[in-house]
């Protein structure tokens, strides 16, 4: 049987990904970290809940002390592995650092971080990637990830799109590497976030939208704080679908998180490593505090696309909830490693996850694990 390796499977990401593997059957598990302990008590859950799977034979999973600091002792378990599920970060430390070992142990590799900084990093093993036929598959989460698919699907209906505009909305008790990873990510959407797309191109967006606007979402979100978020990925979904214009906005409906998030990125602290990793737990413990208060929402994409259908001009509203964005970052992971060990997945080489993933399978597979997906269109809007 294949194996799998999941890099901080006892995480919250690499949990969700290790339970959607083991519910498939297909490949034996390492669940890997610095904390032996941890990875034990995952593997003993995981292990009761398979017992009760009596479709498919129950995959093994064990627990495997790994520090991916250590150069030596990761290539060490990535030969033994098929395919290393990535779910360690912050992503703007580790860089290149498990990508460069799962190329040098012959392993396939999921990443649910990665973004577009570490595909530059490795371009110089791309023809080692594909002499040795791996596949190296980046931006496998909820953002990037899944808030590409969404809408590259629903604009498939559409002869001809006027525009796209995407919210990624939620309130999450956000993990200390993700947080790192936002801060770090600040100096690109300073320059990228207050953009749009208008007439195919990119410009600026109009500076009543460039800082915060209130729109009203799908409930149970209602009228909701909205901060601008035009990413690479979002700008690759509007050159690819042809849209005419695009607009992204992400929103936190924790207040304290967005006061805390806007300080931040005016006072400029993601440009030194210090107060990166002060801002990350800062906004770690703000985001808990407005947990506290008990109106956590989920996490919802929302995109909305104008154009021609059927020789008439419509819009459609796509609507994908999940109960936390951990959920879906684990669940797009651990769909893509999936098909790798499966065989499904022909696209060798290094790319992101909309590329490696179709949208159509992507939101058909998370319907199959329960994740709600509804779509509202009107005509002549």
């Amino acid at each position: 049987m294949k194996k799998v390796a999941i890099l901080g499977g006892y995480g919250k990401v690499g949990s969700v990904a290790a339970s959607y593997l083991m519910q498939q059957g297909d490949a034996d598990l390492y669940i890997c970290g610095r904390n032996f302990q941890a990875a034990s008590n995952t593997v003993a859950k995981l292990t009761t809940v398979s017992r009760n799977n009596t479709e498919k034979a129950p995959a093994s999973c064990k627990p495997y002390q790994v520090d991916i600091k250590d150069p030596k002792a990761l290539r060490s378990l990535l030969s033994t592995c098929d395919v290393v599920v990535n779910c360690t970060g912050p992503t703007a430390l580790i860089g290149d650092t498990v990508a460069r070992a799962a190329v040098e142990s012959d392993c396939h590799m999921v990443d649910p971080g990665g973004y577009d900084y570490v595909i530059e990093l490795i371009r110089d093993l791309e023809d080692e990637v594909a002499k040795r036929k791996l596949q190296l598959c980046f931006a496998a989460g909820i953002v990037p990830g899944i808030s590409a698919s969404l809408p590259l699907s629903m604009a498939k209906k559409f002869s001809q799109i006027f525009s796209i505009k995407s919210y990624f909305a939620g309130e999450d008790v956000w993990s200390y590497g993700s947080m790192y990873d936002m801060v770090c990510g600040m100096g690109e959407l300073k320059e990228l976030g207050a953009s749009q797309a208008e007439n195919r191109k990119r410009t600026p967006l109009p500076f009543s939208e460039r800082f915060v606007h209130f729109p009203v979402l799908p409930e149970p979100f209602g009228k909701s704080i909205a901060q601008p978020f035009y990413t690479k990925e979002f700008e690759r979904v509007v050159k690819q679908t042809k849209a005419f214009s695009g607009k992204c906005f992400w929103v936190n409906t924790g207040p304290l998180f967005s006061a805390t998030l806007s300080l931040v990125s005016l006072t400029g602290c993601y440009r030194h490593p210090y107060f990166t990793d002060l801002s990350a737990r800062l906004l770690c413990r703000v985001s808990a505090l407005d947990n506290k208060r008990k109106n956590t929402k989920g996490y919802m994409l929302v995109s909305t696309i104008t154009g021609v259908h059927d020789g008439k001009v419509s819009t459609t509203e796509g609507i994908l909830r999940f109960p936390d964005s951990y959920t879906g970052t684990g669940l797009a992971s651990a769909m893509m490693a999936h098909r790798i060990v499966t065989g499904k997945s022909k696209h060798l080489g290094i790319k992101s996850f909309p590329e490696m993933m179709e949208p159509k399978i992507v939101l058909a597979t998370l319907q199959e694990q329960g994740i709600t997906i509804e779509y509202i269109s009107k005509e002549g809007e």
